[in-house]
């Protein structure tokens, strides 16, 4: 009987040895509980030992008569928890199919077992990660706009976030984020840097979503820039400052008492630009050229007719010695006319035709001359000031900062971009070569294009 009752005790578990020996076996591990927070690849795990129900299932071990008795139950609870605890090797950043280990501290346990009848089975638990909820992958690039405000090359951005963005978290910055032009490039960040990539992570975890880029470069496009060459110039923008400056003049022209606008061409532009970046009238000037054409006014005699007046009593003095000649030449002339009778009806024929188209361009010619005699021309101008592109505000009635027109004095004379012929004054200049000299007086140290064809 003693050899048999020895060979079962050999097979007997260690927890029924204990039992048998007056001792309750424990298995802290049996008590612990490991709980996730957070999405896959993200998740936290926290640990907890329900050293409570340990007591409870062991009371009689503990010493504790009845499970009312509640002093003694919390006395065990804290004896438990300052001599058996421990914790996980790893408890962030967690994946699906991690494994964490629960590692128990057992320095004291002895104390334990001496005071109470128990027998603690202390040992490490391993923990395989399952079941944590996967996010939804989003670009947070995907919802922002680069915005640009400003000139270049001393443009700023801004970013633009979309409200369909499916996280709380909205912060993006730029770097670069000032001093820009056409053609830079700029990096944005979700978040504000680097460092706060993990951070950021979690936080759109706990919403559901893990973002799968944090940083992208952007170039910069957009940006409005003051015009350099004619060519830079939109057409829409081009059409809208011609627009301007017509309906501007149509409005001097309403005011007129001693002319009558009967035509105004636009004939071209000329762009200047400064040399020196720093010159103090702008950034350039893109100034509108017209011909005008108006009435000639009552009194109004232009260089030509002033000249013919002076000539007058010069010519009056020689009528008389030019008639006297003229009946001379008209005698010898009769005498020749009777010759020419000789001449073929055939002849004659030849010449009716040509002599018809003859006259008809001579008819033409007169009525030339008459509208060029009821007529008089002249240049007027219309500058645009610091012209930008591209035309971001399509509100406004020019793409410019400023617009300057022709000023003048008529004070004891007129002086300015005016002048007066006869007792009229026309706003503008004489020649083309009169405006461009004084708009280089306006924007001195310049260069100068153009596309007026002289």
């Amino acid at each position: 009987m003693k050899t048999n009752f020895l060979k079962a005790l050999t097979v007997l578990p260690l927890a029924a040895v204990l039992v048998s020996c007056g001792r309750a076996a424990i298995d802290p591990n049996d008590y612990l509980e490991v709980k996730y927070d957070g999405l896959d690849t993200v998740a936290r795990a926290n640990a907890t030992v329900d050293y409570k129900q340990m007591v409870m299932d062991n009371l009689k071990a503990f010493g504790i008569k009845d499970e009312d008795d509640d002093h003694d139950i919390d006395r065990a609870v804290s004896k438990l928890k300052k001599y058996l605890g421990g914790e996980l090797d790893k408890t962030s950043q967690l994946s699906n199919g991690d494994t964490i280990t629960f590692e128990w501290n057992d320095d004291k346990v002895e104390k334990l077992e001496k005071k109470y009848k128990i027998k603690l089975k202390v040992e490490d638990k391993e923990i395989k990660v399952t079941d944590l909820e996967e996010a939804k992958e989003f670009n947070p690039f995907d919802y922002i706009t680069l915005e640009y405000n400003g000139v270049g090359p001393d443009a700023y951005a801004k970013v633009k976030v979309d409200s369909s963005l499916p996280v709380s978290y909205d912060y993006f910055k730029v770097t670069p984020s000032s001093g820009l032009s056409n053609g830079d490039k700029v990096t944005v960040t979700f978040g504000s840097s680097k460092s706060d990539e993990e951070y950021i992570k979690e936080d759109c975890f706990r919403q559901g979503y893990l973002p799968t880029l944090f940083e992208k470069e952007f170039k910069v496009e957009g940006v409005q820039s003051y015009i350099k060459k004619i060519d830079d110039v939109e057409k829409a923008s081009y059409d809208r400052m011609d627009k301007y400056a017509r309906k501007e003049f149509d409005k001097l022209a309403d005011s007129w008492e001693k002319k009558e606008l009967k035509d105004i061409e636009l004939i071209g532009v000329n762009l200047y630009t400064p040399k020196d970046e720093t010159a103090y009238w702008g950034k350039n000037a893109l100034c509108f050229v017209y011909k005008v054409t108006t009435n000639k006014p009552e009194g109004f005699k232009d260089d030509k007719e002033e000249e013919k007046a002076t000539e007058a009593p010069t010519e009056a003095a020689t009528e008389a010695k030019t008639e006297a000649e003229t009946t001379t030449a008209k005698a010898e002339e009769a005498t020749k006319a009777e010759d020419e009778k000789t001449t073929t009806t055939a002849a004659k024929d030849d010449k009716k035709s040509e002599t018809t188209t003859t006259t008809a361009k001579a008819d033409d010619k007169k009525d030339d001359k008459k509208a060029d005699k009821d007529s008089y021309t002249y240049y007027y101008f219309t500058s645009f000031v610091n012209v930008l592109t591209p035309d971001n505000n399509k509100d406004k009635e020019y793409p410019a900062s400023n617009v300057q027109k022709p000023e003048y004095i008529n004070f004891f004379g007129v002086s300015g971009d005016a002048f007066v012929k006869g007792n009229v004054l026309f706003e503008g200049f004489e020649t083309l070569d009169d405006l461009n000299k004084a708009m280089e007086t306006k924007y001195p140290k310049s260069k100068c294009e153009t596309n007026i064809k002289k």
